[in-house]
């Protein structure tokens, strides 16, 4: 049964109690019940409207969310790369000053070895100039011959030379440094430039994320609080459908237990040829999150759409419908109605198509419709309810209606209903049953 459904049964309740002459509560009780109702039901109209208006700004603001954070992810794979480039130019930039360092050290020893070379060239240079210097009678008078003068002479021109050649040498080697260090040091200073250029990206970049961020957070906060008001306004519709359900008790339908046949007689036969049980009738964990009751209505098999659906007793086709027509997704679907010669009357909801119309004959076993995935419906299956025909002194239990639509301001359904304690448990006169008959046991 629909999550609305109930709610506005209560309209139909009334009609049918007041003529039954056996009621707990007196016809001005029933009007204020009535009067009740109607104000709490308004209430909640605009409740459903409220919460369609907050739920249409939260999926807004989810999208909005969905942007932002889209967009402050990039900022921040933004923000990394330029991390991990500035990472990369610091250490370049590390890696040059080893280079610059290891040159000037290089430089260092090049002078270090030209002042040691420079020195004794002019060590040689002196010696070999106050020689030439010397008087004829300086050299004769200094005991050495004319041949050891030049022997001397020569020996320090053979040293002189490698002296010479090798200090040219660390001196070019030296400029040559000098020009790289230098052009190390220009490289430098550009990736100094260049890393004070990345920083002042970063600190950019840096500043849009922190702002993308807030941005994603008020946006976070105001989702939190659309889901707040709208969880307190389900909170109060809950509320409101519970007095509803609390003015639906007070207006008890008297069964009469004599006019039922009996719990265990298997009156009834199974609709389906293949049968599994998915949800059995009332309080059920999935009854609790489904239904506005916490009551599931009937009990649902397993059926793929388009299985064949027979006719569990005799009986006459009371009505056949869409409530999809009136508002889609909200109710039975495509539903048919029929009342049987034993006290109990049936639907079956959730069909792709119905084989009957209203004031047909059937009999048991006869092919009545097919299975689907109309209405209030998660999934295929098929919906079966039992009712109580009639209650005391013929009080009319179930018929078909016609009652505004919660889902669908304006709808009228048209569709099954009946007093809340006409709706029996529909296994209490279908065959017996064990375990495997039982999706979850």
């Amino acid at each position: 049964m629909s999550k609305f459904l109930r709610i506005f049964s209560i309209l139909t309740l009334i009609l049918v109690i007041g003529g039954v002459g056996v009621l707990s509560v007196g016809a001005q009780d029933i009007n204020e019940l009535e009067a009740e109702i109607a104000a709490r039901e308004a209430r909640r109209q605009e409740l459903v409207a409220e919460a369609a208006r907050i739920t249409e700004d939260l999926t807004k603001v989810g999208a909005e969310k969905g942007v932002l954070q889209a967009e402050l992810s990039r900022i921040n794979a933004e923000r990394k790369s330029l991390d991990n480039t500035i990472k990369q130019t610091e250490n370049q930039i590390g890696s040059l000053r080893l280079k610059i360092q290891r040159g000037e050290k290089q430089i260092s020893e090049y002078s270090s070895d030209i002042r040691t070379y420079a020195d004794a060239i002019a060590a040689l240079l002196r010696g070999i100039d106050q020689r030439d210097t010397m008087t004829f009678l300086e050299v004769l008078s200094s005991g050495e011959t004319f041949s050891d003068f030049f022997a001397v002479r020569d020996a320090y021109t053979r040293i002189q030379d490698p002296l010479v050649e090798n200090t040219n040498l660390l001196e070019a080697k030296k400029v040559e440094l000098h020009r790289t260090t230098t052009k190390l040091a220009l490289e430098q200073g550009e990736l100094e430039e260049e890393k004070t250029i990345l920083g002042d990206q970063r600190s950019i970049v840096k500043s849009k994320e922190d702002e993308q961020a807030q941005a994603v957070e008020e946006t976070k906060q105001k989702e939190s609080s659309y889901q707040a008001s709208l969880a307190a306004t389900l909170a109060t519709i809950d509320a409101l459908d519970a007095e509803i359900r609390d003015f639906e008790s007070k207006l008890d339908f008297a069964l009469n237990p004599d006019s039922l046949p009996a719990k265990g007689s298997s009156v009834l036969a199974w609709p389906l040829k293949d049968i599994l049980i998915t949800q059995r009738f009332g309080k059920t964990v999935s009854s609790e999150r489904l239904y506005v009751s916490g009551s599931h209505s009937g009990v649902d098999f397993r059926a793929a759409v388009g299985t064949p659906v027979y006719a569990v007793a005799d009986g006459i086709v009371k009505g056949v419908g869409d409530t999809d027509q009136a508002c889609y997704r909200a109710s039975f679907g495509k539903w048919v109605f029929i009342e049987h010669n034993n006290g109990l009357s049936t639907t079956y909801g959730h069909l792709s198509s119905w084989k009957v119309n209203e004031g047909d004959k059937v009999k048991k076993g006869d092919l009545i419709a097919y299975s689907g995935n109309t209405g209030h419906s998660t999934a295929p299956h098929l919906h079966l309810t039992v009712y109580a025909t009639k209650g005391v002194d013929g009080g009319e239990g179930a018929r078909v209606t016609e009652r505004p639509s919660s889902a669908c301001a304006g709808a009228i359904y048209r569709m099954p209903l009946a007093p809340t304690a006409a709706y029996l448990d529909p296994l209490a006169y279908l065959p017996p049953t064990d375990a495997s008959y039982f999706k979850h046991n």
